[in-house]
């Protein structure tokens, strides 16, 4: 390449918006000049934008009005500045942005378009360093060490940049040759001259090659990171000399963590149950009480490969933070353990999938994600996508060259270098497995192959969300409609495919068994036609048609008896009677003497049958009568459109749960933050059936559980089923902003309904946006995904986050936790909702009350779990505000006030006046 000594001007702008042609103009620009991979030169120009700085830019960039008051106008200094970057290679963090607005500044005062090279560190940084969660200079500054003081200031914004330029530069070059190949060749579609700049990185690469890296090898034309498993041949007889007397200070000193008594008493506790013939045994303690390293520590010290622990949470995102606290204590204790964490194969690198990949096929974006993926492979040892960031999972190339359900391990080509391989030895290496209840709801006899039969032992956090993950996986969907359109789909293939054999035919002659095999198909269509159409009166009886685009959706609960009796039986019973006739037809093709073995049309009626004896099996099960079991029926309807599915579950799973959890694991150690009611843990040793559970109950220390908690019950609402929905949205919007905005501290809303908080979401970012509030409002399903909500809320200054379902339980900010939590109504279930309306069937048919046996319990264990987002520092004071009454006033207040800390202080006030007590507070 020319021009060894290439001249790099990084630059940085601060504007006062985003758009040249609405009037916003430049008030700041910073420049960083680079050369030899050095930084030689700054500049800094403070710019009169000739007109005044909005307060929003204001706040963010520290540049005042005042500021800018005596600095030149831009045409006052764009000819130098032009000059200055006129043979310089122009860098940009974002070049899309400054690039173009710095170009359209210079044409607006009579200079020629800029015609520089360009390179966009954003671009660069998503291939050369794929795993990053944000791309943003100030959290790629933080993560790097990168001298950046002044976050929004031109200059501080371009030095950190040059510096980044500099890292993505030796990034590029230390790649195995073979890797940057691979992006050299992919990269002409990414933005102005990143492909040079790769180019040149390969030149110079090649110009100093050096041996590949010891954990990098290059197989089937792929440079790889070998794989180890570390045997944990010696290890664990290491552990026999520490019990958690001995191993607790070693970690308290590593990390400096305070004493805390009902900590190591608990802890003590476990450690006496994992080593005594106690097999159930379940433990409550409120956040706050340190119970991760209480069960954690215990269990890893009891663990071998021979013995393993299978420690299980609720979610995937709190799995994530498990494995972080296991690094955390493989890093303190003198000694090594195993680990591995489990995950779905579907999250799991095909390499196989991943070679066949044609970039023809790739879109622009998809083929940056494969330039990332090659770099990603040189890095990863798990091959799990979802260490990638999230900028990553555009379009659908991840979930193609991902494992399918149906994918076994990989042909001997990769050997143990396939991801899946790879996964299964370590798995049966290590001495503890670390995983979340819907994994192992689905993937239990997986596990247990892991571990020798009897010799595991389970642990379960978040332990009264078990059972819904047990009922999800037994829960039966039948796509009634979606089976039908595939059926068409293969109906016609085998008329085509016989029409074709008859046209090519050398003499003619029936094909009976194809004849056969395509009237089965049609007796099988019109059956889910005949169902469909039973489908869609049932949902609307009136035979009213939709009248407009709009997708119309509707679930309605269905009666056993309709499912397992009647008519509707019936017609169910002749969709399986057809599907097994299409089984068994095209059973008689592939066995007839003129069927061609070798064809893609037997291949496919081949993994067809497979298919046809699930659905049929399925089928089975779904009108199989189950006295605990609920049927649903969804739909959707467009003028020309109809989708319907029926649906069985299961409201109660606890004896099928024991029984399995005990087949399986000798012993099974619940814990959670609520697990006891009235004082007692009988509705959760209902819900997982368990049959011989000691149950013990820890509290906070003294100096945590003396933090006083300041509960807010506003006594003028009017009930919310009282008010029209848009007058309670905006009732609740105007309060939530004012709250925020006078109190200025994190803030999260949990709903009940999704509707509600779609309403109040859309309505509080137009109250941010019109008064130029610099607060994040965030909303479960409108920002992102929960890793990224989660990151946005722990780094905002100030946020507002909206919450249903999930949020109430499960999702935890231990590093900057809810400084105000709204609760706008108790969390109830909705009482129409199919499996309650089952639920309510059974409990009356044995003479119970469904109210107080499910309704109630569930509704405090969900309140309790979202009592626990609140800040739990010693030093905090925490608040509470929820707008349902009936906390305070219902025949069951009594119960709901025994969930809350021995110090909250109830106040009941008017609305207006709750920001100006906590506001109050907050000034003490």
């Amino acid at each position: 390449m020319e021009n060894l000594h290439e001249l790099y001007a990084v630059v940085d702008l601060e504007t006062t918006g985003s758009s040249f042609r609405k009037g916003h103009r430049i008030i700041q620009v910073g420049i960083t000049m680079i050369q030899d991979g050095q930084m030689i030169q700054e500049y800094d120009f403070t710019v009169n934008p000739g007109g005044r700085i909005p307060p929003l830019i204001e706040n963010l960039t520290g540049i005042s009005n005042k500021d800018v008051r005596n600095a030149p106008y831009f045409e006052d200094i764009a000819a130098y500045l032009y000059g200055l970057l006129e043979n310089c290679t122009f860098v940009a963090h974002n070049i899309a942005f400054d690039y173009h607005f710095l170009n359209q500044s210079f044409q607006a005062v009579g200079l020629p378009p800029m015609k520089q090279k360009g390179i966009d560190t954003v671009e660069l940084s998503k291939i050369l360093f794929p795993t990053m969660k944000s791309y943003r200079l100030g959290d790629l500054s933080t993560f790097f060490g990168l001298e950046h003081d002044h976050a929004h200031d031109a200059l501080s914004d371009a030095r950190a940049t040059a510096q980044l330029f500099l890292r993505l530069k030796e990034r590029a070059i230390q790649l195995p040759y073979v890797t940057l190949e691979k992006l050299c060749t992919l990269a002409t579609d990414m933005q102005r001259d990143n492909r040079e700049f790769l180019e040149k990185c390969r030149e110079e690469a090649l110009k100093h090659k050096k041996p590949l890296p010891e954990h990098i090898q290059v197989k089937n034309g792929i440079a790889l990171r070998k794989k180890t498993v570390e045997l944990e041949q010696t290890a664990y007889r290491l552990k026999e000399n520490y019990q958690v007397a001995q191993a607790w200070p070693l970690i308290q000193e590593k990390f400096g963590y305070s004493i805390r008594d009902n900590q190591e008493a608990m802890m003590q506790e476990i450690e006496a149950y994992f080593r005594n013939q106690e097999k159930q045994f379940a433990v409550e303690a409120p956040p706050g009480t340190g119970k991760t390293y209480a069960y954690l520590l215990p269990a890893i010290l009891n663990a071998t490969p021979e013995r393993k622990a299978v420690i299980a949470t609720s979610t995937l995102l709190l799995q994530e933070q498990m494995e972080e606290v296991v690094e955390q204590l493989q890093a303190a204790l003198p000694f090594s353990f195993t680990t591995t964490s489990l995950s779905s194969k579907t999250h799991l690198l095909n390499l196989e999938r991943f070679e066949k990949i044609r970039i023809p096929d790739l879109t622009n974006t998809e083929v940056l994600v494969m330039m990332s993926l090659y770099v990603w492979l040189t890095e990863t040892e798990t091959g799990d996508l979802t260490e990638l960031s999230p900028s990553h999972q555009a379009g659908t190339l991840l979930e193609r060259i991902a494992f399918q359900k149906q994918d076994g391990k990989v042909a001997s080509k990769w050997g143990q270098d396939d991801f899946y391989a790879y996964h299964h030895h370590k798995a049966s290496q290590s001495s503890v497995l670390l995983t979340n209840h819907a994994y192992l709801a689905h993937h239990i006899d997986e596990i247990s192959g892991w571990c020798q039969k009897g010799e595991a032992f389970l642990v379960v956090d978040e332990a009264h969300r078990l059972a819904g993950a047990f009922k999800e996986k037994e829960k039966n969907v039948f796509p009634v409609s979606l089976v039908k359109k595939r059926v068409l789909r293969f109906s016609n293939d085998v008329k085509n495919y016989r029409e074709h054999l008859e046209q090519h035919a050398s003499q003619t002659f029936p094909h009976y068994e194809l004849i056969n095999f395509e009237f089965a198909f049609n007796r099988l269509y019109q059956s889910l036609i005949d169902i469909e159409e039973d489908m869609r009166k049932m949902v609307w009886p009136h035979n009213d048609s939709p009248n407009d685009k709009k997708v119309e959706e509707k679930t309605i609960s269905l009666g056993p008896e309709q499912i397992t009796t009647g008519k509707f039986n019936r017609s169910l019973q002749k969709v399986r009677k057809h599907i097994q006739e299409v089984s068994l037809t095209g059973e008689r093709y592939r066995e007839s003497a003129s069927t061609s073995k070798d064809s893609s049309f037997y291949q496919r009626t081949y993994a067809l049958h497979y298919a046809l004896q699930d659905l049929h099996e399925q089928l089975g099960q779904l009108i199989k009568e189950d006295p605990f079991a609920y049927y649903a029926l969804s739909a959707e309807r467009q003028p020309e459109y109809f989708y319907g599915e029926l649906v069985k579950g299961k409201w109660f799973v606890g004896d099928y749960l024991s029984d399995l959890l005990a087949q399986h694991f000798d012993k099974q150690l619940y814990v959670s933050a609520t697990l006891f009611l009235d004082g007692n843990a009988d509705y959760f040793i209902r819900t997982i059936g368990a049959k011989e559970l000691r149950a013990l109950r820890y509290q906070l220390d003294e100096a945590t559980n003396a933090r006083k908690l300041h509960l807010f019950v506003p006594s003028d609402l009017t009930p919310i089923a009282e008010l029209e929905t848009d007058d309670w949205v905006k009732r609740m919007s105007s309060f939530l902003t004012s709250l925020a905005i006078e109190t200025q501290q994190k803030m999260m809303v949990l709903f009940n309904a999704n509707q509600a908080l779609e309403g109040v979401f859309r309505e509080l970012r137009l109250q941010m946006e019109q008064d130029d509030r610099n607060i994040d409002v965030l909303a479960q399903g409108y920002s992102g995904s929960r890793r990224r909500m989660h990151r946005r809320f722990v780094e905002a200054e100030q946020a507002v986050l909206l919450g249903s379902g999930m949020y109430w339980e499960g999702i935890d900010f231990p590093e900057k936790p809810v400084e105000i939590l709204v609760i706008t109504r108790l969390p109830f279930d909705a009482p129409n909702k199919p499996e309650n309306l089952a639920m309510e069937r059974y409990y009356r048919s044995v003479g119970k009350n469904v109210f107080r046996e499910e309704f109630l319990p569930r509704m405090l264990i969900r309140l309790a779990q979202g009592l626990g987002r609140i800040s739990r520092n010693e030093s905090e004071v925490g608040v509470l505000v929820c707008l349902d009454t009936r906390l305070v006033r219902s025949p069951y207040a009594k119960q709901v006030k025994e969930l809350l800390p021995e110090q909250t202080e109830i106040n009941q006030t008017e609305l207006q006046q709750v920001i100006e007590e906590i506001k109050k507070i907050r000034e003490q």
